[in-house]
């Protein structure tokens, strides 16, 4: 299975990511693979506030090519399962102010997951979990609130699997996912 855990910055994706992983493997009886994006370029990505919004782009893109050729696809040919934090939907949604961008991701043509769950949750509460974080804020969590409720708005725009997350703990999450895999294995 290849799946992808879309959501913004404090949703809650790797808490969710590290539990997904362990159920799978235990319940397919397959290799699981953890990653996440960026991967390659990450400290490039993350790091620079000087790009404009193509290059950030192009540079997400350029990432994305290199995880799905060294990462993604080998270990899906191998039938191992794949859970990867975020992947094209993340783009969309934190790079929407640049036309087609569909159209441009669309165009390179990468694997389709077999599910992509959307962790939905209010930017207040997923902003006020970043800013308790003791690590440097990267470039994306440094824009704020506004820009968060901004991306939260466009992700709910996609054809995502979406979990609400407000009201829910970690473990209610957990279980509103796994009911959502079920379906699929």
């Amino acid at each position: 299975m290849f799946i992808t855990i879309e959501g913004i910055d404090g949703c809650g994706k790797s808490t969710q990511a590290g539990k997904i992983s362990k159920w799978l493997e235990a319940r397919t009886g397959r290799k699981t693979i953890r990653t996440a994006e960026p991967y390659m370029l990450r400290e490039i990505i993350l790091g620079s506030k000087n790009f404009c919004a193509l290059s950030d782009l192009l540079l997400f893109l350029a990432d994305r090519a290199e995880h799905v050729d060294k990462i993604i696809l080998p270990e899906l040919e191998n039938n191992h399962n794949v859970i990867c934090e975020r992947y094209n939907e993340s783009t969309v949604a934190y790079q929407s102010v640049i036309p087609n961008i569909k159209d441009i991701i669309n165009a390179c043509k990468f694997p389709e997951p077999d599910i992509k769950i959307f962790l939905d949750i209010s930017p207040e509460v997923a902003f006020s979990r970043v800013k308790e974080r003791n690590n440097k804020n990267d470039k994306f969590e440094a824009e704020g609130l506004m820009f968060m409720k901004r991306v939260s708005s466009a992700y709910r725009n996609l054809n995502l699997t979406r979990i609400f997350c407000d009201n829910l703990n970690e473990d209610e999450v957990f279980e509103a996912v796994i009911s959502k895999l079920e379906a699929l294995i």
